[in-house]
């Protein structure tokens, strides 16, 4: 999440983090609603549309299924689903191999507005190399794809996403077509970065390192590390939350001892938070974990194209931020 400040400029590994961490850390928030709303026209709430995003692309899947690969319980699961159906999102039919087995898939009227949210991401991602060489893109291509394999493989209990293969689909009926580049490309982006919500790194990272925190959690306290110190107002737009969900997220991290609340000098009235020593020391602590993680899930590379596709990576992560597909935690 932080690179040391002992390293003068980004590496490889610490900008790849820290895209990785965006995409992540969008997937749990309402920033993901906004992105969504912006692309597909269609407002809902970020855990409807892991939903809905899991199942795009599949053929009908057992509600246990879907369930498992969210890490949702059954019950919550088919409340989640039943809601969706009545929405229209979602269609619910009975398994002609087990009839007291129901599956899902995205509904008929549904298809078109995951359609347009999809090739929409896609083409503003790849947008943000409409000025690289073909050289450059598939460059890029190669190192969205090694991340992937490599992670993939280190979390190999995680569901892939179905989304590259409609992608490509989609694609295909088009009039002019992306070059073979632009087409490794979007199916490796989509692929790495639609892949990384079911993942479930954050909790993998915290369940070996600091259990007591929760995902939510961890990245409240990862930005007051950044920005602090904050109003909790502050602290709520910033991690897309209301007030009360970010008033509660600090009061677990003052029990653990990780934040501190003052008052501001400025404004008597505003209580400020800030990380306290014991909080930076396990940002620093956590990010480095990661980082070590990644490294080891990556393997050796070859040395020979580090610098290329670190210069790469930064190009695509400013890019990404312009067109608004990213930001800052």
């Amino acid at each position: 999440m932080t690179s040391p400040t002992s390293e003068p400029t980004p590496s490889l590994e610490s900008t790849t983090l820290g895209l990785l961490n965006v995409f992540a850390r969008v997937a749990e928030s309402r920033e993901h609603t906004r992105i969504f709303e912006e692309l597909g026209g269609v407002s809902l709430p970020a855990a409807d549309l892991r939903l809905l995003e899991y199942l795009n692309g599949r053929p009908p899947v057992p509600t246990s299924t879907v369930a498992a690969a969210l890490a949702t319980d059954l019950s919550r699961t088919s409340r989640q689903a039943r809601r969706l159906e009545e929405l229209g999102y979602v269609a619910r039919q009975a398994d002609p191999a087990d009839g007291r087995r129901t599956l899902l898939r995205v509904a008929p009227a549904a298809q078109p507005v995951m359609d347009r949210s999809l090739r929409s991401w896609a083409d503003a991602s790849l947008s943000a190399t409409a000025d690289w060489s073909e050289d450059e893109v598939a460059a890029l291509a190669r190192w969205l794809r090694l991340v992937h394999a490599g992670l993939s493989g280190w979390l190999a209990d995680r569901p892939d996403s179905a989304a590259p293969e409609l992608w490509q689909r989609l694609v295909a009926t088009d009039d002019v077509r992306p070059t073979e580049a632009r087409l490794a490309l979007g199916e490796a982006a989509i692929r790495l970065f639609a892949w990384l919500p079911q993942a479930r790194w954050f909790e993998q990272l915290l369940r070996d390192h600091a259990p007591d925190l929760s995902p939510p959690v961890y990245l409240t306290l990862v930005v007051v590390d950044r920005h602090g110190p904050l109003a909790v107002s502050d602290l709520a737009e910033r991690t897309w939350v209301d007030h009360t969900q970010a008033s509660k997220r600090v009061s677990r991290l003052q029990e653990l001892g990780l934040v501190e609340r003052a008052a501001d000098t400025f404004d008597r009235r505003t209580t400020l938070v800030r990380c306290s020593r014991r909080g930076v020391a396990q940002v620093r602590r956590l990010g480095a974990a990661q980082r070590t993680d990644l490294v080891a899930a990556l393997g050796p590379l070859d040395e020979a194209e580090r610098a290329g596709w670190a210069a790469l990576v930064e190009r695509y992560v400013a890019a990404l931020s312009a067109r608004g597909l990213i930001s800052e935690l």
